[in-house]
């Protein structure tokens, strides 16, 4: 458990992203794995519709395990495509073969596709950097999924390593929880009437 909490966001995220490049990619895969399948059985997970999940990059916590499963279970798949404003628009995917290469080197859906706009029974899979205590997350510095956050009525679970909890996080007004962390040791729902602070000592 971390306690660089008092640092900002700026210097978290540097901090973060050289660990994460630090990794060994065999530590790497059976982290992720574990990840994966701690978040496949989650009650959210299992009696969900459909799930809204991003296509990781090499340095993000590998979400094609839990996209397989998804197919598998005949759920919906939906990925995001960054909009010019940075805004995420969600499309339904069938298969891998609907994916490009878009802004940012990310794979994202191809032209054509059916967008999602009822929400309602999905769960969102979101990256992190880091999270803390409270259920903020520490994203790419973008604000993509804050924004799509105050529309999202659904649950929202993110997924970091265990190493990359933080106790608490500088915040911003429009920073928004998620409701659960899912992590290669722990899986923790977070609590409303639990917030802890930068200077609370946590064992």
């Amino acid at each position: 458990m971390s306690n660089k909490g008092k640092k900002n966001k700026a210097d978290l995220r540097k901090f973060y992203k050289e660990k994460r490049s630090s990794l060994e990619p065999n530590i790497k895969k059976e982290k992720d794995l574990e990840i994966q399948s701690r978040f496949l059985l989650t009650d959210e997970y299992r009696k969900c519709k459909g799930i809204l999940v991003y296509i990781a990059r090499d340095f993000e916590i590998d979400t094609s395990g839990i996209i397989n499963a998804a197919f598998a279970n005949k759920k919906t798949v939906a990925v995001p495509k960054v909009n010019d404003d940075y805004t995420l628009s969600f499309y339904k995917i069938n298969s891998k073969d609907d994916l490009v290469i878009g802004k940012f080197s990310v794979c994202e859906p191809k032209d054509g596709l059916e967008k999602i706009t009822d929400f309602d029974d999905f769960v969102c899979v979101t990256p992190s950097l880091c999270c803390d205590l409270n259920g903020y997350r520490l994203g790419f510095g973008k604000g993509c999924y804050d924004r799509f956050f105050a529309k999202f009525e659904g649950k929202k679970i993110a997924l970091t390593y265990s190493d990359s909890i933080e106790v608490a996080i500088d915040t911003y007004e429009n920073d928004i929880k998620v409701d659960a962390i899912v992590t290669d040791s722990f899986t923790k729902y977070i609590c409303e009437d639990t917030i802890l602070s930068k200077e609370d000592n946590y064992e």
